[in-house]
């Protein structure tokens, strides 16, 4: 073996320890947020001897995931790969129905499953969108929620469709999470009178 072969061995040996002893690259940090704001004039009516059950809600595949969705063209959806909701669209959602709801004086009680007891009507909510549309300008939050009331025979009594777009103060996750919180609010407020309605 050469000496001129053999330094190059020993430098390409020292280069591999060398990079084996480096220190770890850090991952990226994941922002996490949530969508908790109730609205501050929620309706309100006369207690009445009615108990609702709010369903899980559920979500159309694209919206039920933690990963926060955005668009930057028609019929396009990415995720940000460090911005996430802290948790699902339809488990940040149920807490604030319930809240909502039970906030309105109407019912007795305000329940979720898993149900031991009697319930007079059922509420399911679905999330067919949570999206912050960049193909706007300026760039807005859109919102569509579809709720539907059951009785106990489970025969809907009625159905309906929210629809919010809030547009975001800055084109940034953080705005878009500004934005969920006021369209989530506006549309709880309305979703709040429509299940009031139907509360008889």
């Amino acid at each position: 073996m050469t000496r001129r072969l053999r330094r190059t061995l020993l430098q390409l040996g020292a280069a591999a320890l060398l990079a084996g002893c480096a220190l770890p690259v850090p991952e990226p940090q994941v922002t996490t947020s949530l969508i908790d704001q109730l609205p501050a004039d929620l309706p309100h009516a006369a207690r009445a001897p009615l108990t609702l059950l709010v369903l899980t809600p559920q979500a159309r595949p694209a919206y039920d995931t933690p990963r926060m969705a955005y668009s930057l063209r028609p019929h396009h959806i990415a995720y940000y790969s460090r911005n996430e909701w802290a948790e699902s669209p339809p488990q940040m959602l149920q807490p604030l129905l319930v809240r909502a709801l039970a906030a309105s004086g109407r019912f007795e009680a305000v329940l979720v499953p898993p149900l031991s007891g009697a319930y007079t009507q059922s509420l399911q909510v679905e999330v067919l969108e949570l999206l912050q549309d960049f193909d706007r300008q300026p760039p807005v939050l859109r919102l569509v929620l579809h709720a539907q009331v059951t009785d106990l025979a489970r025969r809907t009594v009625a159905a309906r469709q929210f629809e919010v777009e809030r547009p975001m103060a800055e084109a940034s996750p953080a705005g878009g999470v500004r934005a969920a919180n006021e369209a989530m609010a506006q549309v709880l407020r309305e979703l709040a009178a429509f299940v009031l309605e139907q509360a008889r």
